[in-house]
């Protein structure tokens, strides 16, 4: 065989392993542009547009853990909560250490008002981050939402301990105790959020509920 022909060879056989790793996503040159538009699309309010951009990069490098994250956030920006789930749920398998995505996924479960779902995952992140303290409050809204009014107190009144100044947790510990027929105390608590809140719509309920 002649020297050209075995160039002619290799330069055949390389371009068939460029075209390979090119169809596999692993050469995919405008990715970061791709990143960059989906953030200021991000950034003007535009998740589907966001979104389109993300999909684009999944197409052409295949799944991976940033793009299975990113694409859960702009999911639930977008409303799509049974898609943000599922993105969440892919990072999650990707990197089963992590808890970025596991976090995230208790959020989408929350605003969805999964609220079994949600006391699993939350409890997920609990037994590796025991004190995240927003983890801890999407736990007790689960069971004050599933009629566990017990459980939920004694969550919000750790988190009441840890963290004074947050009125949220304030007026859940409130709730929990009227729904558990302490009115007085829970009386008690919306008043005292009243004096620095004025405004504030659920103290304000809690203090006219029957």
């Amino acid at each position: 065989m002649n020297r050209c022909r075995v160039n002619r060879t290799r330069r055949a056989a390389w371009l068939a392993a460029v075209g390979v790793l090119l169809s596999a996503g692993f050469a995919r040159a405008d990715t970061p542009d791709l990143y960059r538009q989906s953030y200021v699309l991000e950034a003007k309010g535009d998740y589907q547009g966001a979104l389109g951009r993300m999909r684009e990069i999944a197409k052409s490098g295949g799944s991976s853990y940033f793009v299975s994250l990113r694409t859960g956030w702009l999911s639930y920006l977008a409303g799509d909560y049974e898609g943000a789930e599922a993105s969440y749920r892919a990072a999650i398998a990707a990197k089963p250490a992590a808890l970025e995505a596991k976090i995230g996924l208790t959020l989408v479960l929350y605003v969805a008002k999964r609220w079994k779902a949600l006391e699993t995952a939350c409890k997920q992140v609990l037994a590796e981050d025991p004190k995240h303290a927003t983890v801890r409050a999407r736990l007790a809204s689960s069971h004050y939402a599933m009629g566990n009014f017990p459980d939920a107190a004694t969550i919000y009144h750790k988190l009441v301990n840890a963290y004074p100044g947050e009125l949220d947790y304030q007026t859940g510990l409130g709730w929990a105790l009227l729904r558990m027929g302490k009115r007085e105390e829970a009386q008690k608590i919306f008043r005292a959020v009243l004096a620095v809140s004025p405004d504030n719509p659920n103290a304000l309920q809690g203090v006219a509920a029957k």
